[in-house]
């Protein structure tokens, strides 16, 4: 019981040390353990393995993989910057802090960081080494029993592919042959290829055999294998996909997508200016599928008005099984409404939802008030999901609002490469018009819009803010990275050399000067500005609590008008703010009552709720 506290611990440990290796206690139990995969996991009762149970190992990422024997673990090493750039193996018994553990990699180039996984079969760990735009992937056979001949070492990493600048690519295994989403050729959004593992190690890209070309507008991002099928996860015109494809069928499109029975839409938004085209604002994607030999598969499913969702696919059959709904007390989603509505200039998906109830004529009795939000970086796809503690601004009358703007992932990677390096600007364009958009549907109004940014949101945000401070009435900046100029200068500074693909580099010339006609900071000027809260946590790693700091100060200085502008500085929290839930609900309630409170509804009641769970 004590080692599987210890193993539950680590599970939940905040700080970067290798804590989950206290789980060694959970490597007891049955014996000749199946594993559905490729091979045969050996898991012996041994007391002896528990001498390691509170064991610790500093500076690692906090992910653990175990051999198949369970008497050794691997693991990331971080270096002074919070990059993972070593892998290692511990084997149980010896130096409890890790100082003699074998390094069986090293990432030496401070733009890559390493990563790792196991195949859906578990035979292999994959170790992936990846920049912005390249990866390279190596493999190591969990099933040869390393640790029963001594530890692993590096000659045992069987490379998948030669690095190759802008080539990146992913892998699963199935009965001999690797299954690759890859963006060769110049297929940005991904294809599925295949090679066999016999052909490696260096098998060469242009030696992998296509197995699915999608058409234009369907994204590839993540594959899993299963004894008899293949599932890949995508994206088809921005929105989620799920797809199923036989392997009887190896050089054919997936047999079928998922339908989504939740996916729902009326199809139309009724504004003040008229109606608008909509479609189902959604999140869905792969669960957690630790069955190799199955003919079923799990997904989830989230919207802005469905709390998660957990269905059991019967890929033979098509039918869905309902497994786990989250309960949110007092919620009812019929009151409410979700869709996804485009921008005519450039195009520009904005996901909406608010209660339907807000006026007898729904949203064409606007304007309201409304919250926009965006994040746009890193190709980072911000899915409509459920947030329980926007349902009070909902429940206000506050209409909630999510810009999809160039920069995320959410319509391929040619969006993505169209809001980053020197074409940054265009996510600051895209929300913009977005908030645009939402005005003159007088779905809103300035006086009545705010807009909230958190990390790089906060930098979509503070620039949108410098370009058109008119736009907004108030702003909420959470731990922004509104510094842009000064921080990527500094290589010193963690992650900072891993971003210059995505951000910028201003130590080069041309990226200088792009990027001091945008990076907030350097941008205020004397002029009016919406009012603004500003949040800053002294050990964030991510973006130092000095940006949040310097720009409240120069903004304080120069604006000509009498909003208020907040300050709160976390002493203890990191970059995701507070760990502890409730101080957490805290801070959202403290940062809600400022944006009702610029929004005109410091005493705004309740709209009606039905009571449906007690």
């Amino acid at each position: 019981a004590t080692a599987v506290a210890a193993a539950a611990a680590a599970a939940t440990a905040s700080t970067p040390k290798a804590a989950a290796a206290a789980a060694a206690a959970s490597s007891s139990g049955n014996s000749n353990s199946k594993n559905n995969g490729d091979f045969e996991l050996d898991r012996p009762m041994s007391e002896s393995l528990l001498t390691d149970a509170f064991m610790e190992i500093e500076s690692t990422d906090g992910s653990v993989i175990w051999s198949p024997d369970c008497k050794s673990f691997f693991y990331l090493e971080l270096d002074s910057e919070f990059r993972a750039f070593r892998l290692r193996q511990h084997i149980l018994g010896k130096d409890p802090t890790g100082e003699d553990d074998p390094c069986l990699f090293e990432e030496r180039d401070r733009k890559f960081s390493v990563g790792m996984s196991q195949t859906s079969c578990s035979r292999f760990l994959v170790l992936t080494s990846c920049s912005a735009q390249t990866s390279e992937d190596y493999l190591l056979d969990l099933g040869t029993g390393c640790t029963a001949r001594g530890p692993a070492s590096a000659a045992d990493l069987i490379r998948v592919s030669k690095r190759e600048f802008k080539h990146s690519y992913s892998v699963d295994h199935r009965d001999g042959v690797l299954y690759i989403l890859t963006n060769k050729d110049g297929y940005k959004d991904s294809k599925l290829c295949r090679t066999m593992l016999a052909l490696l190690p260096d098998s060469p890209a242009k030696d992998w055999e296509d197995v699915w070309t999608p058409p234009e507008g369907t994204q590839l991002q993540n594959l899993c294998c299963f004894k008899d099928f293949l599932a890949l996860t995508g994206r088809e015109h921005g929105q989620c996909r799920i797809y199923v494809h036989s392997y009887q069928e190896p050089n054919s499109p997936p047999s079928h997508a998922i339908e989504f029975p939740d996916a729902l839409s009326t199809g139309t938004v009724h504004t003040p200016r008229g109606a608008q085209a909509s479609v189902a604002a959604f999140s869905a994607g792969l669960d957690q599928n630790r069955l190799f030999d199955t003919k079923v598969l799990r997904y989830n499913f989230s919207s802005f008005v469905e709390p998660g969702l957990v269905y059991e696919y019967d890929v033979h059959s098509r039918e869905h099984r309902l497994l786990r709904t989250t309960v949110v007390p007092n919620f009812d989603s019929e009151k409410y409404r979700a869709e996804r509505i485009t921008t005519s200039q450039r195009k520009v998906p904005i996901s909406l939802v608010f209660r339907l109830d807000i006026h007898p004529a729904g949203l064409a009795g606007g304007p309201f008030p409304l919250l926009l939000t965006g994040y746009g970086a890193y190709g980072c796809c911000q899915d409509p999901d459920f947030d329980g503690n926007c349902l009070s601004l909902l429940d206000r009358g506050v209409i909630y609002a999510v810009v999809h703007v160039r920069g995320g992932g959410e319509l391929g990677e040619q969006w993505h490469e169209e809001g980053k390096g020197l074409q940054v600007k265009n996510r600051f364009a895209d929300f913009v018009e977005a908030a645009e958009t939402l005005v003159s549907l007088r779905v809103t109004a300035p006086d009545r819009l705010a807009a909230w940014g958190t990390s790089s949101g906060g930098l979509l945000v503070t620039a949108s803010m410098n370009l058109r401070p008119d736009l907004f009435r108030a702003v909420l900046l959470e731990v922004p990275f509104c510094d842009a100029l000064n921080t990527m200068s500094d290589p010193t500074i963690p992650l900072t050399c891993g971003e210059w693909e995505e951000v910028g580099n201003p130590n080069e010339r041309t990226q200088f000067y792009y990027m001091l006609e945008y990076s907030p900071y350097d941008n205020l000027q004397m002029q009016a500005y919406p009012a603004a809260f500003v949040t800053a946590s002294l050990h964030d790693a991510m973006v130092g609590y000095w940006e949040p700091l310097k720009f409240v100060s120069k903004l304080r200085a120069l604006k000509l008008d009498e909003r208020p502008v907040l300050l709160r500085t976390n002493f203890h929290a990191g970059h995701g703010a507070s760990s502890d839930r409730y101080e957490n609900t805290k801070e959202a309630a403290l940062h809600f009552a400022f944006l009702l409170d610029q929004l005109g509804l410091r005493s705004a009641p309740l709209l009606p709720v039905r009571m449906i769970w007690k």
